[in-house]
């Protein structure tokens, strides 16, 4: 909370083909959510999808991967369109970078070391989304599109959680 009103963040995680999306008002609830599609890697065209999002939901805060820390795992295209949209979008709104550090503090951390025991966590807390939960990756299949919905979900939780957005 700030000033007594709640926070909305828009966090996004731009995959190859499309982007995840959550928006929360409050750390426990869950307004909207999903995956749009680009069809292709196409920077230009996900940035716009961003902007989108953003004048659609007006965000307090944007909440994107941070592409810079250690762990990140994006590829060089990705890295710039995140760099790209932290500097454009940080026009008109407030950008907030999320690290794989404060992504692993989400939920109790026994239990949430793998990504997909972080997305089943989170399908727990918010059981409107359970349906879209994918099932378990084995190492030689391709990550489900839909667990972008959980990653996104994840760096809107780590911007409620940090002492900075709380009085």
């Amino acid at each position: 909370m700030t000033n007594g009103t709640i926070l909305r963040v828009l966090a996004v995680a731009p995959m190859s083909t499309h982007v995840g999306f959550a928006v929360l008002e409050g750390p426990d609830r869950l307004i909207d959510w999903g995956t749009k599609w680009t069809r292709h890697a196409d920077n230009e065209r996900t940035a716009r999808m961003i902007g989108n999002l953003l004048d659609r939901f007006e965000p307090d805060i944007l909440a994107l991967e941070d592409w810079k820390a250690p762990g990140s795992r994006r590829c060089t295209r990705v890295k710039t369109l995140l760099a790209r949209v932290a500097i454009e979008e940080g026009r008109r709104t407030t950008v907030r970078l999320v690290s794989l550090a404060e992504i692993r503090l989400i939920g109790p951390s026994a239990s949430t070391v793998t990504k997909h025991a972080r997305a089943r966590f989170l399908a727990e807390q918010f059981p409107e989304i359970h349906r879209f939960l994918p099932r378990f990756r084995k190492i030689w299949m391709s990550q489900n599109p839909k667990m972008a919905i959980f990653d996104a979900l994840s760096f809107a939780l780590v911007c409620f959680a940090a002492k900075e957005n709380i009085t």
